[in-house]
């Protein structure tokens, strides 16, 4: 799996705007469905986009691919859709490879709180866009999430002790 990280263009708050916000969300859950790729966790901030994503393999160039596919179909869409043209995302996004289950949970956790540590949100679950709600099972989000394999067991133990 890998955490990507990437900016808009000046740091716009771009996605302030609840409409190019969804427009984001649609886009990547097409590209999700297209490509296959595993989505872990993501929250979308008003000047950035945090996503774990993973791959079969762990491959970093099918993962640097999927990654500028997402950026360019979004610009695409949202220049599009608001008429205007110009840059959308800054040319550098970081990328950061996850190893194991543990990894993926601490750094979900830690992206599931940017809102709550940016002054967004007092609780991670108040945050519209992000995946927080699928990970501790309260609720939809905006696409579903592919949750890793331990943090899918520990929640089914979970719900077998309290049934």
């Amino acid at each position: 799996a890998y955490l990507v990280t990437l900016w808009t263009y000046g740091i716009e708050p771009l996605f302030a705007d609840r409409a190019t916000a969804a427009l984001f969300f649609h886009v990547l859950g097409a590209l999700r469905r297209r490509l296959g790729f595993r989505l872990h966790a993501y929250v979308v901030l008003p000047d950035r986009v945090r996503l774990i994503l993973g791959t079969a393999g762990a491959d970093m160039r099918w993962m640097r691919l999927t990654v500028h596919r997402l950026k360019s179909r979004f610009a695409r869409e949202v220049n599009t859709r608001s008429g205007r043209l110009g840059l959308v995302w800054q040319d550098a996004d970081q990328t950061l490879a996850l190893h194991g289950a543990d990894e993926v949970r601490r750094r979900a956790d830690f992206l599931h709180h940017n809102p709550v540590m940016a002054g967004l949100a007092r609780e991670p679950g108040e945050w519209r866009w992000s995946s927080y709600l699928a990970w501790v099972g309260r609720g939809r989000t905006p696409v579903a999430v592919d949750l890793p394999v331990a943090e899918a067991d520990r929640r089914a133990a979970h719900v077998l002790r309290t049934t």
